[in-house]
């Protein structure tokens, strides 16, 4: 585990594209805190509810 953490991998978070460090190796975070995750959430299912009207 510490190999990977070592790397410094980081991805982008969904919602402001700020770079967040991994320290996860199976499951890394995609956003860079709980509410970006739930505005990310909320906007998508808008958005296809007026996509499907």
């Amino acid at each position: 585990m510490g190999d990977f953490a070592s790397r410094g991998r980081t991805v982008l978070c969904k919602w402001c594209n700020q770079p967040i460090p991994q320290e996860r190796r199976w499951f890394p975070s995609q956003y860079c805190n709980r509410r970006h995750k739930w505005r990310h959430r909320l906007t998508e299912t808008v958005g296809s509810i007026f996509d499907s009207v």
